[in-house]
């Protein structure tokens, strides 16, 4: 009998989901439907939580299409994927902690088009990203936000009051010294030159154009999902802990050079279950937020009218998503009329949910 773990990294102790399947090595079509009929029918209980929901409803519609795999031996750990504004079918992506800090664009073919390195940062523990539009340049928003022992920018307490708790040591037994604090990383989006041809060698550089750091108002979260909502120039993280604590913040977006230091500030209680990823669509009517099972979009009907908060108070839909590896990463199609799905692990799919017209 086999174990598989994810670890979800909640308050100051590490808690794990533990799936426990039947797997001898004659029956292994058998884990599949396992895993299949598992996620299928936990999927939407384990992502929504939403008691104050008006109404639920399904919006993915059709069966999921993989559209490649991601082939570049590089990509082993996809935490973040966004569509490019300027090449024509093709997606950044980034690994999660462990890499260094680069960016690739990858093709609708699973191949490679470039590599861009972000000058002088570090990768602590890249999470999420997006792209997007606004005063005539193509953005693209880094989070280095993973905390999973809710410990960046705390400064240690050795009696646990204002600081980390003293549960928290290193294998010596000692206080760790300080994470850095979470920072998010806004980027011109780079236009790499091309061939004509995969060209995976490619490489070139990016500066960042401002660095947000940031703390939570109400004290540090594990958080894996973040978004741009181009309409009330704001950037959206939803936190990543069970249905019962899940929260949307709001910070607010500038598009100049430089670097500030700001609070988070908590906008709605959400019903969310373990957050990995979100997108905001083009247009500012949509809202995705999934995570490794399934995940929920919010609508808003005018974007001008109505905040994210306001829009998580009416009417949800439950997406039904493609069975993903460690699903950690989503965003729109340019038009906004589907999800692109990637997952951590080596050459994996991309796969693209259409959704249902607007009304």
């Amino acid at each position: 009998m086999t174990y598989e773990t994810y670890d979800i990294g909640y308050g100051n102790r590490s808690q794990r989901i533990v799936a426990e399947f039947q797997r001898p090595v004659s029956l292994c079509d058998y884990d599949n439907v396992i895993r299949t009929t598992l996620i299928s029918v936990l999927g939407p209980i384990l992502i929504v939580c939403w008691c104050a929901a008006s109404a639920i409803a399904d919006e993915a519609t059709g069966t999921p299409k993989e559209v490649c795999v991601v082939g570049d031996p590089l990509i082993r750990e996809a935490s973040g994927v966004a569509v490019s504004r300027t090449t024509k079918d093709a997606v950044w992506m980034h690994n999660d902690s462990g890499d260094v800090p680069r960016l690739f664009l990858v093709g609708l073919n699973g191949t490679t088009l470039g590599i861009v390195n972000v000058k002088g940062v570090t990768a602590m523990d890249w999470e999420d990203m997006c792209s997007f539009e606004l005063d005539g340049e193509s953005w693209l928003l880094v989070g280095d936000i993973g905390d999973n022992g809710r410990v960046r920018g705390v400064t240690p307490s050795p009696g646990g009051r204002g600081g980390i708790s003293p549960a928290v040591r290193n294998a010596n037994g000692r206080l760790p010294n300080a994470a850095p604090p979470c920072q998010l990383l806004l980027l011109k989006e780079p236009k790499v030159k091309l061939t004509g041809q995969a060209n995976p060698d490619f490489e070139s550089t990016v500066d960042v154009c401002r660095t947000v750091e940031f703390q939570f108002s109400d004290g540090p979260h594990d958080c894996e999902s973040l978004a741009v909502d181009t309409v009330s120039r704001t950037i959206l993280l939803v936190t990543k802990t069970s249905p019962f604590n899940s929260a949307l913040y709001s910070l607010p977006l500038t598009l100049t050079k430089g670097k500030e230091s700001l609070k988070a500030e908590r906008i709605a209680s959400l019903g969310v279950a373990f957050a990995t990823a979100m997108d905001i669509s083009s247009d500012g009517h949509r809202l995705a937020i999934v995570n490794m099972f399934s995940g929920v979009m919010l609508t808003r009907e005018d974007p001008k009218k109505e905040s994210w908060a306001e829009a998580s108070r009416g009417s949800i839909t439950v997406l039904t998503l493609p069975i993903r590896k460690q699903g950690e990463s989503v965003c729109f199609t340019a038009d906004g009329n589907s999800l692109l799905l990637n997952s951590e692990g080596a050459s994996q799919p991309l796969w693209q949910t259409e959704l249902e017209s607007r009304r």
